[in-house]
């Protein structure tokens, strides 16, 4: 079935998250007009939103790649992701009233992370997915919004990298996160949800 951007966007970011091994990968702009059934256009639309994401980069002569995940890189990866956090929370929406995805996005998180047919690693992903859609729908700023995104998808392949016994470990604590960001969103309590998805996030 053809696919519009944001549902191509969306395979491919899980593709990458969910991918085992450290080499590079190569993206085939043809190979992927043809699996999603459009041209090349689209394609090239999708994978410049991923690069603004950082999940992938354009190099001369190659193409674009997903780059890989460098164990040196991991500490000053996940300093960069809180700090940007940290910045987002002091940052929120001027707005009195949630945003309807705040709350259309944490029931997804909870979904996911009581599907027992997905593997860990895909309960992971979507619940992580998740959250990073609500904590960029409360920040005000745009330029952290983008920041931010960067930041909290590298956060995310970085927690899928883990072991599977890490991984259980940070669905437990998801599911705890997940049931008190929902009473903090029933209240309708902004600051709150904020602070809470910027100290507590796994």
């Amino acid at each position: 079935m053809r696919k519009n951007s944001g549902e191509i966007a969306a395979v491919i970011r899980e593709r990458i998250c969910l991918r085992a091994g450290t080499d590079e990968m190569l993206l085939h702009e043809g190979q992927l007009a043809t699996e999603f059934g459009v041209s090349r256009t689209p394609i090239r639309q999708v994978l410049q939103m991923l690069a603004y994401e950082s999940l992938v980069e354009t190099r001369s002569g190659i193409g674009t790649i997903v780059p890989p995940l460098l164990p040196a890189a991991q500490d000053a990866d996940e300093t960069a992701f809180r700090a940007i956090l940290t910045a987002a929370a002091t940052c929120p929406l001027a707005e009195v009233r949630l945003p309807d995805v705040v709350h259309l996005r944490l029931g997804e998180a909870r979904r996911a992370l009581r599907d027992d047919s997905l593997a860990s690693d895909e309960k992971l992903f979507a619940s992580l997915s998740a959250l990073l859609e609500v904590t960029v729908a409360l920040v005000g700023d745009h330029i952290l919004v983008t920041a931010l995104r960067a930041a909290y998808w590298r956060h995310i392949r970085w927690s899928l990298a883990c072991g599977a016994d890490a991984r259980d470990v940070a669905l437990a604590r998801l599911a705890h996160l997940v049931s008190e960001a929902m009473a903090l969103a029933e209240e309708g309590d902004l600051p709150a949800l904020l602070s809470l998805l910027n100290n507590d996030t796994v």
